[in-house]
């Protein structure tokens, strides 16, 4: 658990405290996937029960569409295109109870959250169980993370690596075709990755590799192993070569077309089998109909730079390299597309950190502006001295509280991917009095004494040597940096 850490949960009791009651949740079954519908109504998860009792539910569906913040360019431009104006904005549906009907005789639609446990039984034998009775080995998702990864990779390396090998005479196709394939995917990933969480721009203190995700790259290259087989041999050698007749020489457009649709089948149907969102499901289908022209283009230009070059058998040489190449310009186009939505989904979770925290630093200025009436919190929040002495005898309990949302704050700014776009878009829609409040909330940070003690009093636990440093080191360059923010805010 070194990468994903367990953490507490508080529960309700909604399903039952004990192992012979119902507990108090209950669930309309209408307002269920099919999937989860079938599994409320098995009984291999506990005896649930159906409750003689149905819900009148009305469903309304809602279209919603990002703000202009929250929106890539490549989306705001496919908007602009006559009848695609909601596209990328998500279907929301919301549920309203309009009555209840009971009717003791018959179950309704109201399923209990909870089952029961229909046998007494503690599980304590006496005699040890059967052999064959005992669990065979710990399920497969209890893996070791980078192990698990490893395995995805070799089970999508082999069928990768034994179509080029099988069916190339040429060595560098044969032996390196899969490492080619793997590379494409796997650089593109990470390239995606890197841009999308800042690229160049990131923060100083952001490493390259904290932005990417290795599971999802084992996933993908799980997935693109199986691809060979389709593309390369079903695809371009027996379908359209040995059964058409089509290739690289005779209509490379029509060729790289049908590798692409094929392509673009064959993503998303494992996209719907791993259970991603429908925008990614119809993101991928699409993309690969965009790398059309980008592979044709990519093949002239490759056949062009071998005539100038004067190499013997290029058109037999192109055929060879259609899959890699049809596979290159899917890449270079998921690179884009991905890029920009790993960019959106950034921006989107640093605005949603940035609102929590303003929210909480706004709410500490309305109390200390009930607690000094008389004051102007503004002009106090100016001087961190004065503000701190002011306030440690009026309001103690707020001096911590001051402190740890500054902290937070010059924690997203300095390690969380695309922080400084998502606050600029907020501070635009900021009016001047409360720009002045969020920036002089943050002189606290100058009061190095002070919260210095704290960390060495235990606020962030015992190891704070990493975290005190990164405060006394960082602070003056954040606070600087809001006041660039600031003063390039109030120039426009």
């Amino acid at each position: 658990y070194k990468n994903r850490p367990l953490g507490s949960r508080i529960g309700s009791g909604s399903t039952g405290q004990s192992r012979h009651q119902y507990g108090m949740g209950v669930i309309v079954l209408d307002t269920l996937t099919n999937r989860a519908k079938k599994i409320a109504l098995s009984g291999g998860s506990g005896q649930r029960k159906i409750l003689p009792v149905t819900a009148k539910m009305t469903a309304h569906s809602r279209v919603r569409c990002h703000g202009a913040e929250e929106e890539s360019p490549l989306l705001r431009m496919v908007r602009k295109i006559p009848g695609l104006e909601q596209a990328g904005c998500p279907v929301q549906r919301e549920w309203f109870l309009d009555g209840i009907d009971i009717h003791p005789q018959r179950p309704g639609n109201i399923v209990t959250l909870g089952g029961v446990q229909l046998h007494h039984d503690n599980g304590l034998r006496i005699t040890a169980p059967p052999p064959n009775a005992m669990s065979s080995g710990r399920p497969l998702k209890y893996l070791n993370t980078a192990l698990t990864n490893c395995l995805k990779i070799l089970i999508g390396f082999i069928p990768a690596f034994l179509t080029f090998a099988l069916t190339k005479d040429w060595w560098v196709l044969a032996y390196l075709g899969g490492p080619i394939w793997f590379a494409i995917t796997g650089v593109r990933n990470i390239i995606q990755a890197v841009v999308g969480g800042g690229g160049l721009k990131r923060s100083p203190l952001v490493q390259w590799n904290s932005l990417i995700s290795w599971s999802r790259i084992a996933d993908s290259l799980l997935y693109t192993g199986f691809s060979v087989p389709l593309l390369d041999l079903v695809v371009k050698t027996v379908i359209l070569d040995q059964g058409l007749g089509i290739t690289t020489s005779t209509n490379p457009v029509l060729l790289f077309a049908v590798m692409a649709l094929a392509n673009g089948i064959y993503i998303s149907s494992h996209n719907i089998y791993r259970g991603l969102p429908r925008r990614a499901i119809v993101g991928n289908f699409f993309r690969s109909i965009l790398s059309i022209p980008l592979a044709v283009f990519f093949n002239a230009t490759l056949a062009s730079g071998m005539h100038m070059a004067m190499l013997p058998g290029v058109e037999e040489t192109l055929q060879k390299w259609a899959a890699i190449v049809s596979k290159l310009a899917s890449d270079c186009v998921a690179a884009v597309i991905e890029g920009f939505a790993d960019r959106h989904n950034n921006v989107r979770l640093r605005l949603a950190d940035y609102r929590a925290k303003l929210t909480a630093v706004f709410d500490v200025f309305a109390r200390l502006d009930v607690i000094f009436p008389e004051e102007d919190v503004l002009d106090m929040l100016q001087s961190p001295k004065t503000f701190m002495e002011t306030i440690n005898y009026e309001a103690r309990d707020l001096e911590k509280v001051l402190i740890v949302n500054a902290l937070d704050l010059m924690y997203i700014w300095m390690y969380q991917p695309r922080a400084n776009k998502a606050l600029s878009s907020i501070v635009e829609g900021m009016t001047k009095e409360e720009w002045l409040i969020f920036l002089r909330s943050q002189y606290v940070l100058k009061r190095y004494r002070e919260i210095s003690q704290m960390f060495v009093d235990g606020l962030v636990g015992k190891n704070f040597s990493k975290a005190l440093a990164f405060y006394l080191d960082r602070s003056d360059a954040y606070l600087q940096d809001l006041e660039r923010l600031g003063a390039a805010h109030t120039s426009r």
